[in-house]
């Protein structure tokens, strides 16, 4: 009984903490709520430039409902668009570009989905699957029925390590989904685009490189402070980063590229907004390039939680009720009377 009672506890802990440190529900709620916020930013920005097609001034509200987009869209737009127009700079440009980089997170996140319902569906099968075999083991095999307690602390035991295995696939496939950026750095991959339109936004503005580099700085520290660190405050200034992974090198190398060719405008006296642009460009081929490599690895990735979880629960829940119906059918009394459950 005490055996019982204390697998039991730790198994109810074990579960307690896999729901503490993966939120299922705000996983699911998440995604849900970042596609309606990329709908409303893409549906926005849309208005907006249709308006300015057919030759009319949008009315004051539709400029103000920039600041209700969800971060970093609302900083983004709001300023870089409402710069623009007081200035009486082109804003068609800019709004274009905003819109397509809002288009392309879009499609990219639902392709990231589409990807990664294999690994979804192979952890919501693997949660099913001792359930289903201790029911099956117990309904077969009368042994089983005989000692229903220590049955149960098995497929307690067996559930919880089942449990890991699909937390664990579930994690790759997240972690993939975003190109190997881990928790604390994803939302670098959003900052680093919108950081590039605003430097851009600042440059068409009439603003020097240098300048517009501090003012992009700015915005880059309200939202990722640890991205602004790594490209630098001034593009004077030479920082020490370490990236992680591949992704993170790759959002940290096209920083350094820009700040190079800021460099270069301002010490040739010649225009980058082509080069920026094509620096911009490539960032997004890139990062689609990693996201694209992750997403593929997903399966080979997903068979060590396989064989180090998924695979031993099942077969250890197996050999234990093969082991529990031996001995009984031998007439050993091994746990003897009082261990019975």
């Amino acid at each position: 009984m005490v055996l019982w009672v204390l697998s039991s506890f730790l198994w109810l802990r074990g579960v307690r903490w896999l729901l503490r440190e993966v939120d299922f529900l705000g996983v699911l709620l998440g995604a849900s709520q970042s596609r309606k916020q990329l709908s409303q930013v893409v549906g926005l920005l849309r208005e907006l430039e249709e308006t300015l097609m057919t030759g009319l001034v949008p009315d004051v509200t539709c400029w103000d409902r920039l600041k209700q987009l969800a971060k970093p869209w609302d900083r983004l737009a709001y300023e870089s668009l409402t710069e623009l127009k007081a200035s009486g700079a082109a804003v068609l440009p800019t709004l274009r570009r905003l819109r397509a980089l809002a288009e392309e997170q879009t499609c990219a996140w639902e392709d990231a989905q589409v990807k990664t319902a294999q690994a979804w569906m192979q952890a919501l099968v693997c949660a099913f699957l001792v359930p289903i075999v201790g029911v099956a083991l117990y309904v077969l095999l009368p042994t089983l029925q005989e000692k229903v307690g220590m049955w149960g602390v098995a497929c307690g035991g067996a559930l919880g390590l089942m449990a890991v295995g699909a937390v664990w696939m579930l994690q790759l496939a997240d972690t993939a989904r975003w190109g190997g950026l881990g928790l604390a750095q994803r939302s670098w991959l959003l900052s680093s685009f919108c950081a590039g339109e605003r430097l851009l936004a600042l440059v068409r503005l009439g603003v020097p490189p240098d300048l517009a580099w501090v003012k992009m700085g700015d915005f880059l520290h309200k939202e990722t402070p640890d991205l602004a660190r790594a490209w630098g405050g001034s593009i004077w200034e030479v920082p020490r980063a370490h990236p992680r992974g591949r992704a993170e090198e790759i959002l940290i190398s096209a920083g350094q590229s820009i700040r190079k060719t800021a460099q270069v405008s301002i010490m040739e006296g010649r225009p980058c907004l082509d080069r920026v642009e094509s620096i911009l460009y490539g960032l997004r081929s890139s990062m689609k390039a990693q996201i694209e490599r992750e997403l593929s690895l997903v399966g080979t990735h997903a068979l060590k939680p396989l064989f180090l979880c998924v695979a031993p629960s099942i077969l250890g829940l197996l050999f234990f009720a093969l082991w529990l119906t031996g001995l009984d059918s031998l007439g050993s009394d091994f746990w003897g009377g009082h261990a019975s459950f």
